[in-house]
């Protein structure tokens, strides 16, 4: 049976690379498009306050970020590409937090023209293992050599790093959260699916991890 885990902390960005620079983010287009998404944004407690304007002479690092710290949300372009951040991420809140994502993406792009080439979605959790060690939970990916000189000395940490043609996956020890495991994942995107494919697509891989891993987050009911 899977371990059940609790996941105290949670993040995920969302990448979205244009297919090519829109330089007019940076001049012309900048105020009426950052009015644009600024409107959006309005409904869901937004504040001019909380705006940030990035620029440190070169363009490719110039960026516009709105935030809306109450929900954890951050929403940032540029001129080669967009990001949708959120600290605090759950399935629970990811409905709510979709709606605010289209609305930023449709105003940007709307008042932009700017088309999207590729995108992706980083995903990072703490696990806390409710019985488990983590190290139980670690072992298998351990390779032999490892396991013989774990035999020797104690290990302080480990991490296993797969990369993959539409992804990765990172796992390692967690330094937050005791006997817990930090998990990263990417799922990569060509062109630019609807958010509901976008969420699908995360949440299955984010499920294909869990079972490699063998563990279940915990409910109410599971507990």
């Amino acid at each position: 049976m899977p371990e059940l885990v609790k996941i105290p902390s949670a993040s995920a960005e969302f990448v979205a690379r244009f297919d090519r620079p829109y330089l007019g983010l940076l001049v012309s287009d900048r105020p009426k498009v950052f009015e644009a998404v600024m409107m959006a944004l309005l409904p869901f407690d937004f504040r001019l306050a909380n705006t940030e304007i990035v620029s440190t002479g070169k363009p490719v690092e110039e960026k516009l970020i709105l935030r809306i710290p109450d929900r954890g949300i951050s929403f940032q372009f540029g001129a080669e590409e967009y990001r949708f951040g959120k600290d605090g991420s759950s399935w629970a809140t990811a409905p709510e937090d979709a709606e605010i994502w289209r609305a930023a993406e449709t105003a940007l792009l709307t008042e932009s023209g700017a088309k999207v080439r590729s995108c992706s979605v980083t995903s990072a959790m703490h696990l806390q293992l409710l019985s488990k060690t983590r190290e139980e939970i670690l072992a298998p990916f351990i390779s032999s050599p490892f396991k013989q000189l774990l035999a020797e000395k104690q290990a302080e940490s480990f991490g296993c790093h797969i990369r993959f043609a539409d992804g990765e996956v990172l796992i390692d020890h967690s330094l937050a959260y005791a006997n817990g495991i930090f998990l990263k994942f990417s799922t990569r995107f060509q062109g630019k699916p609807s958010i509901d494919d976008i969420l699908a697509g995360v949440r299955g891989d984010e499920e294909q991890v869990f079972k490699m891993l063998d563990v279940h987050e915990a409910t109410e009911a599971s507990k």
